[in-house]
């Protein structure tokens, strides 16, 4: 079993061969979550997801704090529902 991950064309993996592609042999005595904590690890590693962030457009000052209060709005019903 192999996990993979492609990068979206923006964006290029450094490493073997330059491939685009993130991958994990899975031995088969290794559980599913040691693998994936290897995967997500190599995933980090790389850096797409930071990369991705460094990329996004800036906001406006009122866009961002309309969508800070919808998230504010979301965990505070999370943290209502989980309290009960």
């Amino acid at each position: 079993m192999v996990y993979s991950y492609r990068l979206f064309d923006g964006f290029r993996v450094r490493g073997e061969g330059g491939s685009s592609v993130t991958k994990v042999s899975v031995e088969p005595d290794e559980s599913c979550e040691s693998a994936l904590k290897r995967f997500k690890t190599q995933c980090e590693k790389v850096g797409p997801l930071s990369e991705l962030k460094k990329r996004q457009p800036d906001e406006k000052p009122g866009v961002k704090r309309t969508r800070n209060a919808l998230v504010a709005r979301k965990k505070a019903k999370r943290r209502e529902r989980l309290s009960d």
